[in-house]
């Protein structure tokens, strides 16, 4: 819960009240098997000699829902809003009056509320606040809407967390991996050495072949699978079509200081049960970054158990919707830093996006040419 405070830094009589409530109905949805997890419990966080962070964020940063107070509200509630929507927290405000305050209508509450000594089954307002905690803690619902925020709107339904995770992320992906290749005297279009190791074949060392292309390809789960999953879907999907991915190494250039050893998967022809070693270098692969985002704010929401089958198909569309959200940050982000990168040359862009749908079309396009 977010307190409002009185002078002497203590909680104000009203959080604890409220908290007491809270407390009490999170017990009666225990009793009914509403909560899976036991260990539910109710938190005021009291401000530490002045400083928010040594009380508010140390709560927050474990909390599964934030209760915001907004009985005699003060200045401090709407900054710790701001840092409840900014990482993606799930949360709805209580107010004994009948409306919200100005800057916080709109969002998620409860009016009217009765703030007593104990939980009263047959005032409305707890009544509200019963079923608001089951909708959250319950495992028979998606508590997405508590997530739902104006800013994560705004963001394509990503927190600011998500947001800048995306981010962080693609920055990473293109300066570590993009960058060495298209950037100026990068490994595209220039000849390089290395080795490839066909699974059950000899090894091959090249000289002189040239990388040509870099294909990132969209995880087939988008998100709600694993990654050797994935990529196990994406190998059969290629086997079908008569190819397969073969690790391969490129050597540290040698009139190049900067740049280091490059390894990863490259796409080859099949036949008869053999690699044909192509002709140019297609680098392809489902970004393992991409899974660091299931730890996401948002995401964390849809991983409960027991769902009937229409809740099940009702998150499936949600995570679908998410995940094209987070992709689009991604693809947004390195598309800046292609535009961006002084050392990119702007007529480059051998790097594209593909899915496991579209991998038919992609070979048709490239084997004849690199293949």
């Amino acid at each position: 819960m977010v307190p409002s405070y009185n002078e002497s830094l203590a909680r104000s009589d009203d959080t604890i009240t409220t908290a007491k409530i809270v407390s009490d109905a999170i017990d009666r949805l225990r009793v009914a098997g509403e909560i899976v997890d036991t260990e539910y419990s109710v938190k005021a966080p009291v401000l530490q000699g002045g400083r928010l962070f040594s009380g508010f964020m140390d709560e927050l940063l474990g909390s599964d829902l934030v209760i915001f107070n907004l009985t005699d509200v003060s200045a401090n509630v709407a900054y710790e809003f701001g840092i409840v929507q900014s990482l993606g927290r799930p949360y709805f405000f209580i107010c004994s009056g009948s409306e919200l305050p100005a800057y916080f209508q709109g969002e998620i509450g409860i009016l009217n509320f009765r703030n007593v000594e104990e939980f009263d089954t047959e005032a409305a307002s707890h009544i509200e606040l019963y079923n608001f905690l089951q909708d959250c803690f319950s495992a028979r619902v998606t508590p997405l809407r508590f997530s739902r925020t104006q800013i994560s709107e705004y963001f394509d339904g990503l927190a600011l967390s998500d947001v800048s995770a995306a981010s962080g992320l693609a920055a990473g992906y293109f300066r570590n991996s993009l960058r060495r290749f298209e950037r100026t005297n990068g490994f595209f279009g220039r000849k390089c050495s290395g080795m490839l190791r066909p699974a059950g074949q000899d090894r091959i060392e090249f000289e002189e072949k040239i990388p040509e292309m870099y294909v990132a390809v969209e995880p087939p789960s988008r998100l709600t699978g694993s990654y050797v999953r994935d990529f196990e879907l994406v190998e059969g999907s290629l086997d079908e079509l008569g190819f397969a991915l073969v690790d391969f190494h490129i050597n540290r250039g040698k009139d190049e200081a900067d740049f280091r050893n490059f390894g990863g998967h490259i796409l080859a022809k099949r036949e008869q049960g053999q690699i044909v070693e192509p002709r140019g270098l297609v680098v392809l692969e489902v970004p393992t970054f991409l899974y660091a985002l299931q730890y996401s704010a948002i995401y964390s929401a849809f991983f409960r158990s027991d769902l009937n089958e229409e809740e099940l198909e009702r998150r499936s569309t949600m995570e679908e919707e998410l995940f094209d959200a987070m992709i689009l940050r991604v693809k947004r982000s390195i598309d800046f830093y292609y535009r961006h990168d002084k050392e990119v040359p702007n007529v480059s862009r051998r790097f594209k996006w593909t899915t496991i749908e579209s991998l038919p079309n992609l070979l048709a396009e490239i084997g004849a040419q690199y293949l």
